[in-house]
């Protein structure tokens, strides 16, 4: 296993030259070049938001403060809004893995990930957002995130969202999360469903309010984000899921929160079925998050239930449970060079999947961020399986190592 891991943290070193000289030079995010500042006014590090860069995309891409002159042009119509240079950034992930029981224990996932990120302001209280994956994980993944938001409508306060984003996003934003590792509970569900926490496509309503309470309330189709039927409709079925989310932050080291998810789906995941069948699900769960000096803490519990999980004519119950636990710290703050990351997720679930309990999961892992530059960073994680059944066997006390480099551009 020694020899295994000793190659993999060569073929890092390789990564990490290679990478390192190609893109210092061009390094220089979408939004940093169109108001000249660093990176680090948003993140810290990317793509992990700090509290500025959260007011930012809350106010549709604007600087808070007001939007400088030198970043619009002057078209001497009140009724145009153009930004004087279109934002791009692109993000680049490559990793070598070292895997203590798979059949490839060695892997060059290069690139992991490389996407095309664009957002910005396009009429007053207008702005827009989306990101396209040119690669994830070899193939073409297309675009994900993508969305017109219409900040303070009508001088309320309240914000609305149309467009595909990730149900989850109000709780925690898996997109910047700063491990390899994602927050599994989120993505959980039951083969022949295709409702999680995960991408659909809806409307978001939410207003934050002076004293720290936050609300949001999503309607999506509750199908992911497939590709429209022959009718042109992205929805599957007749039916509507709802989301519903407050959150208070208290003092400014904590905030609370709690959700709720309820929606119905007929089985049209599966191409083959005769007869059509109806599930009925649901969510609650809370979050906890403490901001302590130099740590954070986030906390995740959710728990799902199903009336019809298997889509059969003897309806069958299927509960599940999912936690996540994530310690970040940053020895200096915002200024940290380095950030070192624990993360911990579970899944207990009632659903078999060829005899085995297919969602069931669970996982602890340590990871270290270094900044190269500020918008180049390498990563070193170790991922401790303690039980993944997802591939339909009994899989336990697996080992994998990453190491790689990340670079936004």
């Amino acid at each position: 296993m020694k020899t295994y891991y000793t190659r993999n943290v060569i073929l890092l070193l390789i990564i990490v030259i290679v990478l390192y000289y190609t893109v210092q030079s061009y390094a220089m995010p979408g939004f940093a070049r169109r108001y000249k500042f660093t990176c680090q006014t948003c993140h810290a590090p990317f793509p992990k938001l700090k509290p500025y860069g959260e007011e930012f995309a809350a106010n549709g891409f604007r600087l808070p403060e007001g939007e400088p002159s030198y970043a619009t042009i002057d078209t001497g119509d009140p009724s145009l809004e153009l930004t004087r240079n279109f934002p791009i950034g692109m993000r680049l992930d490559a990793y070598a893995v070292a895997d203590s029981d798979d059949t490839v224990t060695n892997d060059l996932q290069t690139p992991f990930l490389l996407k095309f990120i664009s957002g910005g302001p396009i009429a007053q209280n207008l702005s827009y957002y989306f990101y396209f994956f040119f690669s994830e994980k070899g193939e073409v993944v297309g675009i994900e995130d993508a969305f017109l938001y219409y900040s303070d409508v009508a001088g309320t306060g309240i914000n609305i969202t149309a467009g595909q984003f990730s149900v989850s996003d109000p709780i925690y934003k898996n997109e910047l999360r700063l491990t390899y590792e994602g927050y599994v509970p989120f993505a959980v569900k039951p083969v022949r469903s295709l409702c999680n926490l995960k991408y659909d496509r809806g409307i978001v309503i939410d207003k934050g309010f002076d004293f720290g309470l936050t609300v949001v309330g999503e309607i999506v189709n509750g199908n992911g984000i497939k590709p429209a039927d022959e009718h042109n409709n992205f929805d599957g079925d007749k039916y509507k899921n709802y989301f519903l989310r407050a959150s208070q932050e208290l003092f400014d080291v904590i905030r609370i929160g709690g959700f709720a998810y309820i929606g119905k789906e007929n089985n049209t995941a599966d191409d083959t079925a005769i007869d059509v069948y109806t599930n009925s699900m649901y969510y609650y769960g809370g979050d906890v998050s403490l901001f302590l000096g130099p740590f954070e803490l986030n906390t995740l519990y959710l728990y799902r239930k199903d009336s019809n999980a298997y889509f059969t004519a003897d309806k069958k119950t299927i509960a599940t449970k999912g936690y996540m636990l994530e310690l970040i710290f940053q020895p200096d703050g915002d200024r940290s060079t380095y950030v070192l990351t624990a993360l911990y997720n579970r899944v207990d679930s009632d659903y078999l999947f060829n005899g085995v309990h297919s969602l069931n999961y669970e996982s602890a892992t340590i990871s270290a961020t270094y900044l190269l530059a500020r918008n180049v960073k390498i990563i070193g994680e170790y991922t401790y399986l303690l039980q993944d059944f997802s591939q339909g066997g009994d899989y336990k006390n697996h080992h994998k190592i990453k190491t790689g480099i990340s670079a936004a551009f």
